[in-house]
């Protein structure tokens, strides 16, 4: 049997603008997606049997896939049937990457039998990253490029791959233009992770911001934001860069800043990350922070040492 592992991620810095190449910050958590393959070389089936299990071990997607031959030398896949906890859509989606993979490296699912299991180490409604730790998963066992995987079926600018197959943090402006990064702000202790009890649809997202119209100076005043932010180390200054960031970008889409609209009477500085109105959020404070949220209804609350990569 073979294992793969990719951490999920976070966009701290350049949600939205890092479509246009702003310089961004993302960090990878400690939760991550499983892949584990069994293959059978020797079968005559060749047949791919697809499991997918949540965090909490339950199966919420099965499918069956039988390979077969088309004009060229990659390997097709259709999808005769499923259970009952199958879904058309994820399975076409599934089939769209794996030809892909095919297409890329066509030894990939060349012959034999293949049982798959995926499982999330995370709740999928946490917005962390279900599809790009599952690309990475794919693009490490078929050994082709993650970046192609993804254009050819999710889109977006690929900053979660990159977190995905280096497992660090990074600083991203696309998918030729990033590098490894150490962000170690002595005020960790200090920033916590908030979900908002609702999952945010980021292609949805990323279609909303593409028709808006974006300056030059807005991508490079929110790279000279995350270049602050990276070598901050006061807590009070961070907290006005935060501020800062989510006036220019609400001034982009055209959002309230989160704060604004839930959370006014809180004492700290709060971020949105990724598609503003869903997943989680970046809230600075301190011990009481905890029990603030809870208070509110919002009970996943967690720290910074607790979410995010070492």
């Amino acid at each position: 049997m073979r294992h793969f592992f990719s951490h999920g991620k976070l966009l701290i810095t350049g949600e939205y603008v890092v479509l246009d190449d702003a310089l961004s910050l993302a960090l990878p958590t400690t939760l991550g997606q499983h892949l584990s393959v069994k293959e059978y070389k020797d079968s005559t089936s060749e047949s791919l049997l697809w499991k997918s299990y949540t965090s909490d071990g339950d199966c919420w997607f099965e499918g069956i896939f039988q390979k077969s031959k088309n004009y060229s030398t990659s390997v097709s896949l259709v999808y005769p049937r499923s259970g009952n906890m199958g879904s058309q859509d994820i399975a076409n989606k599934l089939i769209q990457i794996l030809n892909k993979a095919c297409m890329l490296n066509p030894d990939f699912l060349s012959g034999g039998a293949y049982e798959v299991e995926t499982k999330l180490d995370f709740d999928r409604n946490w917005g962390l990253g279900s599809s790009s730790t599952l690309i990475c998963n794919i693009a490490k066992w078929a050994e082709v490029d993650a970046f192609e995987l993804s254009q050819a079926s999710f889109g977006g600018s690929g900053y979660d791959i990159a977190v995905g197959m280096l497992g660090g943090d990074i600083l991203y402006r696309n998918s030729q233009l990033w590098e490894g990064f150490v962000f170690n702000p002595s005020f960790q202790s200090q920033l916590y992770f908030v979900h908002l009890n609702q999952k945010q649809d980021s292609r949805s997202g990323i279609h909303m911001y593409r028709e808006k119209e974006v300056s030059k100076q807005t991508v490079t005043s929110i790279s000279t934001i995350t270049e602050k932010m990276i070598l901050c180390t006061d807590f009070k200054e961070f907290q006005k860069l935060v501020v800062e960031h989510e006036r220019i970008i609400a001034s982009v889409i055209e959002k309230e800043p989160i704060k604004q609209v839930l959370f006014s009477d809180y004492p700290y500085a709060i971020k949105s990350l990724g598609a503003w109105g869903g997943d989680f959020i970046l809230a600075c404070g301190d011990e009481q922070t905890p029990g603030y949220f809870d208070q509110r209804g919002y009970k996943t609350v967690l720290s910074y040492q607790e979410l995010i990569k070492k």
